[in-house]
Formats: structure tokens, C-alpha cells, sequence
């Protein structure tokens, strides 16, 4: 049987409530939304009082991790204003805890839990429209989604395969976070893992999107078949530059 990943969530929770610089202790994930297994990792947040660039209370919520079971490694990175935690450990829990600004903020955010909430910072819901992208974003998903189709081309007719699987799967990605917005799903950013944690139908036709090998006749039909689905998301000024782009398929025909 696996190891319950609520009893890092409880070890979490227990030294934040201990700790009077941590403010707040947000659980997402699946764990988050009640979702979660035995196999879930733990996705987390924390709210740290006045936090500064490189603040030493940083290393000592990774210090703390550490603490919570056997450890078998850890890593600190920067993700633009915030800093992320991972703490893996030797029973295969992980722990991803992010390093915020308490005052970052100003609600709870969908499918989230507040573990802990000193100051009330997580006593409203944020509204989840905060997260539905406006016309703007799904313009630039569908137009870089034809990029990636076109590069995936020019890599395949090239001999390149890896490279043009890297960039077909990135193709496929932005179809599935247009698939999401258009089902009105929360943080559809995320695609694929939206849709599945939503128990949502996937986009008719996206099996034939994996290619079953790596030859050039499997991987232009996977890139028609992505094709096929960016269609319905590709809005008149789009439209020249998929013509722009799908001659490039022609370098894969015999």
C-alpha cells in the first residue's frame, strides 16, 4: 500500500501553524480539490510575511520539508516572482510547495483548499473568471499552435523525428487548452490535465494526433490530424497564415 500523502499535508500544516511567519498554507492538486489518491503528490502554497528576494526563511521551509518524512532530494527554483520547493521522498511522496508573498493574496483560488488561514487572507473565493482567457490568448494558442505544426514539418522532412515530436506535442497542447476554454473549464492554460481532472470529453479525433512511429508518413498524419482540429479555432486572420504554413506539410509527401 502506498504511503498516504495527507500526512505530509498534516506535517505541513502543523509546522506552519507553528511558525508565525507563514500566514496562509494553500493545498491544490488533486489533493486540493478532494480528488486526490494515495499517489497524489502534495501541490502547495505558502504565505510568507513581507517576503524578500532571497529571504532566508525560504531555505527554511525547505528545511522544514525535510523534515516531514526520509528525504531523498530536493530542489529550489525560481519561477518568475516566486520560488518553488520540491521535496521528494524515499517512500516516493513529493511534496511541491511555492514560496509566496503572504500579501500576494486576496482570496482562494478554485479547487483549492486553505489549510491554514492566520489572517484571512483565503476566506473568499476568488472568482474563477480571473482564469478564462480573453480572445487575445486563444488568438496566440492557435496562432503558435500553427507555428509549432509548421516546425514540426520542416524538422520530420529535415531527419530530425525527436524534434519534430517536441514540436507536434507542443501543436497539441495549445488544441487542448482551446478544447478546455471552449468547455469553460477553470485554468485551461493547463490542457490536457484540466480536461482529465474535469472527467470531460477530449476533442473528437485526438488519438489520431500521436503519431504511431516516428516515419514521415506517421508523423504527417498526426500533424493533419492536429491540423484538422485547429481549424475550428483559427479565426479569419488566422487563416492566411495556416495557408502560410500547410505547404510545409507538402515536404513530407511522397
Amino acid at each position: 500500500m502506498a504511503p498516504d500523502p495527507h500526512a505530509i499535508v498534516a506535517a505541513l500544516r502543523a509546522w506552519a501553524e507553528a511558525a508565525d511567519w507563514v500566514e496562509w498554507v494553500e493545498l491544490g492538486g488533486s489533493l486540493g480539490r478532494g480528488a486526490g489518491d494515495a499517489y497524489s503528490d502534495v501541490d502547495a502554497g505558502i504565505g510568507v510575511t513581507a517576503l524578500a528576494d532571497d529571504d532566508p526563511r525560504i531555505a527554511a521551509a525547505l528545511d522544514a520539508a525535510t523534515g516531514f518524512a526520509p528525504t531523498a532530494a530536493t530542489l529550489r527554483q525560481r519561477l518568475g516572482d516566486v520560488t518553488h520547493l520540491v521535496c521528494v521522498y524515499r517512500d516516493g511522496r513529493q511534496l511541491s510547495l511555492v514560496v509566496f508573498d503572504a500579501a500576494a493574496r486576496n482570496g482562494l483560488a478554485p479547487q483549492s483548499t486553505a489549510v491554514v488561514d492566520k489572517a484571512g487572507r483565503l476566506a473568499e473565493p476568488i472568482d474563477p473568471a480571473r482564469w478564462t482567457p480573453d480572445a487575445a490568448a486563444r488568438r496566440e494558442w492557435a496562432f503558435l499552435a500553427w507555428i509549432a505544426l509548421g516546425d514540426a514539418a520542416r524538422h520530420a522532412a529535415r531527419g530530425r523525428p525527436w524534434r519534430a515530436l517536441g514540436s507536434l506535442t507542443e501543436a497539441r497542447n495549445h488544441v487542448w487548452s482551446l478544447h478546455a476554454a471552449d468547455l469553460g473549464l477553470t485554468y485551461p492554460q493547463f490542457g490536457a490535465v484540466t480536461v482529465e481532472n474535469a472527467d470531460a470529453p477530449a476533442p473528437q479525433g485526438i488519438a489520431a494526433t500521436h503519431p504511431a512511429d516516428l516515419t514521415g508518413p506517421a508523423v504527417l498524419g498526426a500533424i493533419e490530424a492536429v491540423a484538422a482540429l485547429l481549424d475550428q479555432y483559427t479565426g479569419a486572420d488566422l487563416k492566411p497564415l495556416a495557408d502560410a504554413v500547410r505547404p510545409r506539410f507538402d515536404l513530407l509527401r511522397d
